[in-house]
């Protein structure tokens, strides 16, 4: 089998350099592919003890980025995880075209196509922040001393990044989630409504909208309603909220504040620098590297975006808003309660990294699942949504994990 033939759908390859293009659904991007099935991620031809691959690298400029921003500056909590999701697509592509990349020497560089990658698709999401991710790269590109050929190596991989991530910034441009929304939230019994005084618009209302990366369409995952408000399961669920509120524990507490993470890279670098932290330990090499890490986010992602479509279909109200008995430890968010979006992210991404770490999985399940249940410590969820999430999220990696394929050539 040829490399050529093994390539998904989604990518296509003319004169050496990359070019990206949709897969033949109109509403969904082609996902990463790995060179073999998930499991097995580990390989002896790993990147060298101690050596950050450049995915990993861009990755903790990304985080740094993100944490550093505050106020009206900061990416709420959806926008970091699809600017990490296009990152991490860009980065992998970007490896399998200078890997596929002919002509001849110098070769591209992976590093440098990852790099360069990386720094234009940052540069589009946060285009105030352009010149910040230019002269990372030019740190990068000057960081490159071993000899000439491996400066001229490097420059190669750079233009080979740049088509690859030109193209992922135009998927970006047009996957919706910039729509506008111009609704109004539904009143009445059972009905979520905002905290603020005056209100505010609800965010992301048309994030099920937006085209996904593995999914056909946001609702493809979608769950059934909550338990009718009023009902005798609504008040049973209420009431276990309103348990944890009225006795909390201080290790309930800690659990709680500690997976707000409404501060620092916010929960997409919480579950970044999990996957990184595996990379590094394991040593994957560059391409298996980005290859994890676009799986991750991607999935997350989806799982978001499933998740929001689920929220803007029910309207649910938040359980400190059904008993305004119910303390909050941590800040309300400003969208409705089912499903929890902390447990369908958390659950995407743990899903996948126990894929591909398998040594880890019990300790993975163990984390998404404290995510989950942290948001009813903090008297913002009820247990049904804790557990739609879960379901959503380990949908959702499953179906990335399906789709992935497999391709034995690569392997050579």
């Amino acid at each position: 089998m040829s490399r050529m033939a093994a390539l998904p759908r989604g990518i296509a390859f003319s004169a050496g350099v990359a070019v990206l293009v949709l897969s033949g659904c109109a509403d969904r991007v082609s996902e990463p592919r790995p060179p073999r099935a998930a499991q097995s991620a580990l390989r002896d031809d790993a990147a060298p003890i101690g050596e950050s691959t450049a995915s990993v690298r861009w990755s903790a400029i990304t985080r740094d980025f993100i944490s550093a921003k505050t106020g009206t500056a900061k990416p709420n909590a959806v926008a970091a995880f699809r600017a990490f999701a296009y990152l991490s697509l860009a980065q992998y592509r970007a490896v399998l075209a200078a890997e596929d990349a002919h002509g001849p020497p110098p070769h591209a560089s992976p590093q440098g196509a990852v790099a360069a990658a990386s720094a234009v698709v940052l540069s589009a999401l946060f285009p105030d922040d352009a010149a910040f991710f230019g002269s990372r790269l030019q740190l990068e590109e000057s960081e490159v001393t071993a000899s000439e050929k491996a400066q001229s190596a490097f420059a190669a991989g750079e233009t080979v990044g740049r088509a690859i991530a030109a193209q992922v910034v135009e998927l970006a441009r047009s996957d919706h989630f910039d729509d506008v929304w111009t609704g109004t939230v539904p009143a009445g019994p059972g009905h979520w409504s905002s905290d603020f005084d005056p209100p505010r618009a609800p965010q992301t209302p048309l994030l099920g909208q937006m085209r996904p990366f593995f999914m056909e369409s946001g609702n493809q995952f979608r769950p059934g309603p909550p338990p009718a408000f009023g009902s005798a399961e609504f008040l049973a669920a209420l009431e276990e909220v309103r348990e944890f509120s009225d006795n909390r524990t201080p290790d309930q507490l800690r659990i709680a504040q500690f997976w707000a993470l409404t501060t620092g890279s916010l929960s997409v670098g919480f579950w970044n620098e999990e996957a990184s932290n595996r990379i590094e330990r394991y040593h994957l090499n560059e391409r298996r590297a980005a290859h994890a890490l676009a799986l991750v986010h991607m999935a997350a992602m989806d799982a978001a975006i499933a998740c929001y479509d689920a929220k803007y279909t029910y309207w649910f109200i938040r359980p400190y808003r059904a008993d305004p008995a119910i303390t909050t430890p941590i800040g309300r968010p400003n969208h409705p309660s089912y499903p929890s979006s902390h447990a369908c992210t958390s659950a995407a991404a743990a899903t996948v990294l126990a894929s591909l770490f398998p040594a880890d999985a019990a300790q993975l399940a163990q984390m998404a699942d404290e995510a989950g249940e942290s948001r009813l410590y903090a008297g913002i969820h009820y247990r049904f949504d804790k557990d739609a999430g879960l379901h959503i999220g380990r949908q959702v990696a499953a179906l990335a994990l399906r789709r992935q394929g497999e391709d034995p050539e690569e392997e050579r």
